[in-house]
């Protein structure tokens, strides 16, 4: 872990508070295609002046003052022309927004899918490229924040498996991972469902059913670990 990574985790931790949020949707049509989209909302780094102030220095230390913009940024990446043209990917978009007078930092990825089981192959795609990057808005842990698992619709019903969180206890262990951990202990993700129809009834702990959508509310950390998960089923009716 870089020394600026480092910091950037010990100020979360000190002042108590998670420097980011997740947010999961689907939409779902009638014929099992639709729309995914995650989006990391990361604002809490320049909400804060201390974290700001962090992120610009360790900026400079890496040299990236003219790549590492803090005043007002809106990139698009679409992930189709960066050499991830197989599959899904081809319509994968990436969108990063960094405003220092509105104190956000976000980064988005979205797609179209032709059914749910592309889902998972975009984060096995994703995971493949990612694997041992530093490179990226949030480096190699990104893989690490998405949700995953693998989508299943048939006849009015929406299911979801465990995702495969291999490779976490590395990721959390050590002085470095402590740090992880007291980093993301505060986030939380949240995934909303939108179905073609009223939902009937769901297995997914916990969840939130209102008409079409089910909402879906885990804490970030124990979902990272694998202590909780967002597996289960939806079904609903036609309109």
């Amino acid at each position: 872990m870089t020394k600026h990574i480092f910091l950037l985790l010990a100020a979360c931790s000190f002042l108590l508070t998670s420097c980011i949020e997740t947010l999961e949707e689907i939409y779902l049509n009638k014929d099992g295609s639709g729309k995914y989209s995650v989006t990391f909302d990361m604002s809490e780094f320049f909400s804060n002046p201390m974290m700001k102030s962090m992120i610009e220095e360790a900026a400079k230390e890496e040299g990236a003052e003219g790549s590492f913009n803090l005043g007002e940024t809106d990139t698009l990446i679409y992930f189709g022309e960066s050499g991830m043209a197989e599959g899904v990917m081809k319509e994968a978009v990436m969108r990063m927004t960094m405003s220092d007078s509105l104190g956000k930092f976000m980064v988005s990825m979205n797609f179209p899918f032709e059914n749910v089981g592309q889902i998972s192959e975009f984060y096995q795609k994703l995971s493949e490229e990612s694997a041992g990057a530093e490179a990226g808005p949030m480096g190699g842990m990104g893989s690490m924040l998405m949700p995953g698992g693998k989508f299943a619709f048939k006849k009015k019903r929406l299911s979801r498996m465990a995702a495969d969180k291999e490779g976490a206890e590395g990721l959390f262990a050590g002085e470095d991972g402590e740090f992880m951990k007291m980093f993301f202990s505060g986030g939380t993700h949240t995934t909303v469902y939108h179905l073609p129809g009223k939902v009937k009834k769901t297995t997914i702990e916990g969840a939130e059913v209102e008409g079409n959508t089910v909402t879906v509310e885990r804490p970030l950390m124990d979902l990272m670990e694998g202590k909780v998960g967002l597996e289960g089923e939806i079904r609903f009716k036609n309109r």
